[in-house]
């Protein structure tokens, strides 16, 4: 006698990702000297629409500003002005005691290229908007 293994009745919307990764996930913030703290960002992923909207935003920056007249330095500025724009633009909230603003966000993030850095990578993370908690702790 063989026994059946009653499957879920299909849901085109399990493979969805743009939900979740539009609602963003909490990256918690530590100190400079890796202290955790109570604080977290909420960063959106890569697959969120706003993203995807603040890669090209960054892209067209450098298309149009960048040209050959520019001293290295200078092509640098305007690569890190974009790039810094687009991690800012994946921050949409935080539960630090001070206004949440795209200005504060600037101004934390420009101060701390580390973390801007991490807030590049967290939302490129898929893993980390998608995959279970125990997966995620593997």
């Amino acid at each position: 006698m063989s026994t059946k293994t009653k499957t879920q009745p299909f849901n085109l919307a399990d493979f969805f990702t743009v939900p979740q990764a539009s609602e963003g996930k909490l990256l918690p913030l530590k100190k400079p000297d890796g202290t955790a703290t109570e604080y977290h960002l909420t960063v959106i992923g890569a697959d969120a629409p706003a993203a995807k909207q603040a890669l090209l935003a960054a892209t067209r920056i450098i298309r149009d500003e960048r040209n050959d007249k520019m001293s290295d330095e200078e092509k640098m500025a305007v690569s890190e002005r974009a790039s810094l724009q687009f991690r800012v633009a994946l921050v949409t909230g935080w539960n630090l005691p001070v206004e949440f603003n795209k200005e504060a966000v600037t101004e934390l993030l420009t101060n701390n290229p580390g973390l801007a850095q991490d807030v590049e990578q967290f939302s490129g993370d898929r893993s980390r908007f998608f995959a279970s908690v125990l997966e995620i702790g593997r």
